[in-house]
């Protein structure tokens, strides 16, 4: 079964079809009051920060020579 949402895009709307056990999820991971539109920003700002951090991690693990502070 599937469920139609309505979803605010700045001013605009847009309907997206979800199926009913990810609205179930959405609902379990919302706050009270809280639109399923900002769940879902919740959650692909918190997977942007991830792989925005992953990515910095890789580039320090590829980094072969530090300088320290002090030597500045």
């Amino acid at each position: 079964m599937e469920t139609r949402v309505a979803m605010a895009t700045g001013m605009e709307t847009m309907t997206v079809e979800l199926k009913t056990k990810t609205v179930e999820k959405l609902r379990v991971i919302g706050k009270k009051g809280e639109s399923y539109d900002d769940t879902i920003r919740h959650l692909i700002w918190g997977v942007d920060y991830e792989t925005f951090m992953l990515e910095q991690y890789k580039i320090l693990d590829e980094e072969d020579e530090w300088i320290s502070l002090d030597d500045l």
